[in-house]
C-alpha cells in the first residue's frame, strides 16, 4: 500500500512538472532573419523584431537568433515554409517559444501567419 502512494505521489509530481513546462507567445512579430545550413546541424534559426525585448528561459543565450527548430522533420520543413513566407513578405505573425532551449536558443513551438 505504501508503495502505491509512493508511485501515485512521483506520478503527480512528474505531471506537474510537465504541466509547469509553460510557451510564452510572440504576438505581431516579424521575422528579420532566417538562417539555416552545416553550422546549425540541420536546424533552422530565427531572429524576430522583438528579440532584444522578449522573455526567454535562461537556457536562451545565443545573442543573435531568437528561436530555433529543427528544419528536418515533416512539421520542420512546414514551420521552415511559413517562416521564409513571413520574412519574405514582411508580414506580422505570432509564436510561440518552449520553456526550454536548442543549442542556446528558444526552441520554436508554432508559428501562426496572421
Amino acid at each position: 500500500m505504501k508503495t502505491m502512494l509512493k508511485l501515485a505521489a512521483a506520478l503527480t509530481l512528474s505531471l506537474v512538472a510537465l504541466a509547469s513546462q509553460a510557451a510564452t507567445i510572440y504576438s505581431n512579430q516579424t521575422i528579420t532573419q532566417v538562417a539555416v545550413g552545416g553550422a546549425y546541424g540541420g536546424d533552422v534559426v530565427l531572429r524576430i523584431s522583438g528579440h532584444n525585448s522578449m522573455t526567454k528561459p535562461v537556457c536562451a543565450t545565443d545573442t543573435s537568433w531568437s528561436l530555433r527548430f529543427d528544419g528536418t522533420t515533416e512539421v520542420g520543413k512546414q514551420m521552415l515554409s511559413m517562416a521564409v513566407l513571413a520574412q519574405s513578405t514582411g508580414v506580422e505573425i505570432d509564436l510561440s517559444g518552449e520553456d526550454f532551449c536548442n543549442d542556446s536558443a528558444t526552441a520554436l513551438r508554432w508559428i501562426r501567419l496572421k
